[in-house]
C-alpha cells in the first residue's frame, strides 16, 4: 500500500511521544525528541528496542555531524550506538553515511504494521481455556517472566523489568495483559493510547506453547480494550517476513513500511 513520506513520519514520531508518561516514571530510562533525530536510552537493557536513535532527517551537509552525534550519545553511556532507518528518514543517502562512520547493516527489518479502522480486525474464537486480564503492581515479576521466556532473553533479568515496568503499571491509556492456559501464564503483551493511536507492543507466547490460541485471545481483549478506550486504529511492529507478520496480516493489519537497524562495529 501507498503511504507518504510524512504520514510515515508521523506515525514514528506518534509512537514515541505516547512513551513519554512511562520514560518519565521509569528509573533509567531517557527519551530525546527533536525535529531533526529520536533517541531513547536505557541504562537497564542493552538491546537495541531499548537503545536506538531513529527518524534522522539531515542533509547532506548534516548528516555526519548528526550521525557522530548519535554515537557520541551511546557511546558516553556505555552503550552500543544503533540507528534504525526509515523511508522518512533524510537525506536518502543516510545508510551510506552510517556505513562510511562504521555502521554494520543488520539482516532483520522491522515491520511497521497498521490495523487502519476497528471494524477492519479478523478476529478468531478465543479458546475458553485462554483467559487474559490487565496487571496490577503486584504480578510485574509474573509478566516479567513469561515476556523473558517468550523472546528467549536471560530469566536472570526478571526483577530488574519487573523493577522498571512498575512504575508504569496503572499510567493512564498504558496497560500490561497477562495470558493463561488453564491458570498458567503463557503470553504477554502492552497496550499504550494514545490520542486515536492504540500502540501494542512487547507481544509474545512463550514457544514451546504456542498454537493454544493464547494470542488470539491476547488479540481480542488488547483491541477491545483500546477501541472501547477511543482509539480508532492500532500500531504493532514486528520482525519483517517473520510467521507473527503474517498473522496479523491476516488479522487485518497493513504494513505502513519497514525499519532497517544498522549497529557501530
Amino acid at each position: 500500500m501507498k503511504v507518504s513520506i510524512e504520514d510515515m513520519a508521523a506515525l514514528e514520531r506518534q509512537n514515541y511521544v505516547a512513551m513519554q508518561p512511562m520514560v518519565a516514571v521509569t528509573p533509567g530510562v531517557e527519551l530525546i525528541l527533536r525535529d531533526d533525530v529520536i533517541i531513547t536510552s536505557s541504562q537497564v537493557f542493552p538491546t537495541p528496542d531499548a537503545n536506538h536513535a531513529c527518524l534522522l532527517r539531515a542533509t547532506r551537509e548534516t548528516a555526519p555531524a548528526l550521525i557522530a552525534e548519535v554515537v557520541e550519545h551511546f557511546t558516553s553511556r556505555e552503550l552500543p550506538p544503533t540507528v534504525f532507518v526509515s523511508p522518512a528518514c533524510a537525506p536518502e543517502e543516510l545508510p551510506a553515511f552510517l556505513e562510511a562512520q562504521g555502521f554494520v547493516r543488520q539482516k532483520e527489518r522491522e515491520a511497521w504494521m497498521v490495523l487502519e479502522k476497528a471494524e477492519d480486525l479478523v478476529r478468531s474464537t478465543p479458546s475458553a481455556r485462554v483467559e487474559v486480564h490487565s496487571i496490577d503492581k503486584s504480578e510485574a515479576m509474573t509478566f516479567a517472566g513469561v515476556f523473558l521466556k517468550a523472546f528467549g532473553m536471560p530469566e536472570e533479568y526478571a526483577t530488574p523489568l519487573a523493577e522498571v515496568m512498575s512504575p508504569s503499571i496503572g499510567l493512564p491509556g498504558m496497560f500490561h495483559y497477562v495470558a493463561t492456559f488453564d491458570g498458567e501464564p503463557l503470553g504477554v503483551c502492552t497496550l499504550i493510547c494514545h490520542k486515536d493511536l492504540a500502540i501494542v507492543g512487547s507481544a509474545g507466547v512463550i514457544a514451546n506453547r504456542r498454537g493454544l490460541k493464547v494470542l488470539s485471545g491476547l488479540t481480542t481483549t488488547v483491541y477491545n480494550d483500546a477501541f472501547a478506550w477511543g482509539c480508532k486504529r492500532a500500531l504493532l511492529q514486528t520482525t519483517a517476513g517473520a510467521p507473527f507478520e503474517r498473522f496479523l496480516r491476516i488479522a487485518g493489519f497493513k504494513t505502513y513500511f519497514t525499519r532497517t537497524c544498522y549497529t557501530l562495529a
